[in-house]
This record gives C-alpha cells, sequence and structure tokens, in this order.
C-alpha cells in the first residue's frame, strides 16, 4: 500500500511534529502543526476520525496511524503529510507542462485543467457516472478503469484520500508518471519507487489566511488566491 510506505519514509519528521490546530471543511481538511506549517488535504466526509475533540496537542505521527481506515479518516492524514515539504526543493509551475503530445490519462475527482499539449486526453473522474466528452477530452466513471496505456499518466493525490492510488498504478501502463494536486505529498522514495518521475504540490502563499478560509468554509476559488502551484523532478 503506498499511502503506508509514504508514512514510513516520512515518519521520522511526522515524530518530531504536534499537531496545533485542525480544521475539517465539506470541502478541505486542513491542520498546523507546531512549526507553523500548514497542510491540506480533500475531504471526503465518509467515516469518522479517531481521536476527535483531542488531535490538538497529539504527535503527527500517532495521529496519522490511528487515522488510515476511513476516507474521513485519511483526509486528516493526507493533511498533515501534505504539511511536510520544503518549498525551496520546489520551481514554480505546474508539472504538465512538461510533457506533450501521445496520449494522456487523468485521474481524479472531476478535474478542471487544460490539457492541449496531448494528441488526445481521457479522464477517469471518481464523480462521474456516465461516459461524454468535453472538447477532446474523453471522460469516463472510475469505475470502467481496467487496463489504459497512456503516454503520460496524472494521478491527482485525491487518490491518496480515496484509497484508490493502488489500483490505479496496478491497472495503468504508462511512460510518465506525475502526482500532483492539493492533496500532494512530498515522499520522492516512495514515489520514485512505484514509477513517478515528477511532483505537483500547491504551496500556500497566505498560511494563516488558507487555513481560515478552509475553516470558514471557502470554495476552491477563494482558496487558490492564496496558494501557488509549484513542482519538482523526482
Amino acid at each position: 500500500m503506498i499511502l503506508r510506505e509514504v508514512i514510513e519514509e516520512l515518519s521520522y519528521q511526522l515524530k518530531q511534529r504536534k499537531i496545533i490546530n485542525v480544521c475539517v471543511s465539506p470541502t478541505y481538511t486542513s491542520v498546523m502543526l507546531d512549526d507553523q506549517s500548514i497542510g491540506i488535504s480533500h475531504t471526503i466526509t465518509d467515516g469518522e476520525i479517531e481521536g476527535a475533540g483531542e488531535i490538538i496537542g497529539k504527535n503527527a505521527y500517532d495521529v496519522i496511524i490511528n487515522n488510515l481506515d476511513s476516507n474521513l479518516q485519511r483526509s486528516l492524514s493526507l493533511a498533515i503529510l501534505n504539511a511536510l515539504g520544503d518549498i525551496n526543493d520546489f520551481t514554480q509551475g505546474d508539472p504538465i507542462n512538461l510533457y506533450s503530445g501521445g496520449k494522456l490519462c487523468v485521474f481524479g475527482f472531476s478535474p478542471q485543467l487544460s490539457y492541449s499539449n496531448f494528441d488526445s486526453v481521457i479522464v477517469y473522474d471518481f464523480i462521474s457516472m456516465e461516459n461524454k466528452r468535453v472538447g477532446s477530452t474523453e471522460i469516463r466513471p472510475f469505475s470502467s478503469l481496467s487496463h489504459e496505456v497512456c503516454s503520460t499518466a496524472l494521478i491527482f493525490a485525491s487518490s491518496l484520500v480515496n484509497n484508490t492510488i493502488d489500483r490505479i498504478l496496478s491497472q495503468i501502463s504508462a511512460n510518465h508518471l506525475i502526482l500532483t494536486g492539493i492533496s500532494s505529498v512530498d515522499a520522492p522514495i516512495s514515489l520514485k519507487n512505484h514509477g513517478f518521475e515528477a511532483l505537483g504540490k500547491l504551496f500556500p502563499i497566505e498560511k494563516y489566511r488558507v487555513f481560515r478560509t478552509i475553516c470558514e468554509g471557502g470554495s476552491s476559488r477563494l482558496l487558490s488566491k492564496y496558494m501557488t502551484r509549484y513542482f519538482k523532478k523526482l
């Protein structure tokens, strides 16, 4: 399970950190650690967080280890993992711009991005229940994924939250593999072991504003004003 490998890789850092604030909104989950770092993930409201009401002040590693079973638990755990990572190791921009041509496969919750630099695009959508076409992009329900051959595969880290990433990796063949999205985690060893060669991550430029926006139920549109997209090659 790739998520457990990520946790093991980052375990030393996690054990040094305590959680000082948590916010779970209908759309996003955010945590603040004792070094003032902010982590964000998608909220998937399915299940119950273990230790709710007693998380503040707890060790970050201990909280994660006890919150891996349901989607809501993984929402919290991914937010904690997302708080780790040094912006100085990244370059501003989007990793998808490193690639072009051939067939692009995308996996996520209705990803709204432009992929005009590819010959064909197929999106496996976690939300869609039917096949449809939007412009030159073919959209399929994620449940229809069997085996897909792609030039480039763009996997949104929401697949770590809803626990589909292992299935995706077992069902695709791609020349280039990218992990990206708001729930992304900087775990280069684990990601490289599974074939990823680029990582996209959003960093909060105004971190306290980001945290308050999530706590107060802000949308992705509001949140985007205070975050910037970065990437690095693995």
